[in-house]
């Protein structure tokens, strides 16, 4: 065992760390969560997190987030999704030596009750005290350009080579994946740096893999 670890550990080393950034609402659980658009004080509007990803507010509206960040709403009424929650539990098993991570990356805002939102996870079986869990500030018109902007946060510190999306929703998997025409030469330059990449290697400096959830539950890789 102690030469496979070692194995693993060269391995890691050569191909460089791991990250991946896991949605929640419909990829980990199927959740109820709806958001309001407010005017003049009276709900004109009701999403569901999918739709307000892409929704842009139109003059005197507002958004009332309290049922997303329900802590109990979450924990009582949220399905979870076993096929991509056992996909989570797998990656565990490999990332203490191979110094990887996983991100909850979600277009939620900070639930008020932080306990009653990781004892969701706790119950299904998730090390949620391991990983990060990235939500979006409040207010934020962009949630696209949020979520792109705390994954760069992740890649600028140069120790990731490696970098997965785990989404229901097509179009922040494309959007995810357009994000290796975008990133820097000064963090391509700290990758290979601290990963001691020799010029000439063919691998990919900093590689992208979407992964979306399928209905059921399937992940497909998105090219």
């Amino acid at each position: 065992m102690g030469r496979f670890i070692q194995y693993l550990n060269e391995l890691s080393s050569r191909w460089g760390r791991g990250i991946t950034f896991v949605d929640i609402d419909n990829t980990l659980f199927k959740t109820f969560a709806s958001i309001f658009v407010l005017k003049n004080g009276k709900v004109v509007k009701k999403f569901s997190n999918q739709e307000y990803n892409t929704y842009k507010l139109q003059p005197g509206e507002s958004f009332n987030f309290d049922e997303f960040r329900d802590a109990s709403m979450f924990h009582d009424t949220s399905e979870p999704i076993l096929p991509t929650i056992n996909r989570i539990k797998r990656m565990f098993k490999n990332i203490d030596y191979r110094e990887s991570k996983v991100v909850l990356l979600t277009a939620r805002t900070r639930f008020k009750d932080m306990k009653k939102f990781k004892d969701t996870f706790k119950k299904v079986g998730l090390p949620i005290d391991k990983i990060d869990v990235e939500f979006s500030p409040e207010g934020v018109d962009n949630v696209s350009a949020q979520k792109k902007k705390t994954i760069m946060g992740y890649l600028e510190t140069g120790e990731y080579r490696r970098v997965r999306l785990i989404d229901d929703d097509i179009t922040n998997i494309k959007k995810f994946l357009s994000i290796k025409d975008t990133v820097p030469q000064d963090v391509l330059d700290k990758v290979r740096e601290k990963h001691k990449i020799p010029d000439g290697e063919n691998f990919p400096i900093i590689s992208f893999y979407g992964l979306l959830v399928l209905p059921d539950g399937r992940v497909k890789e998105i090219k």
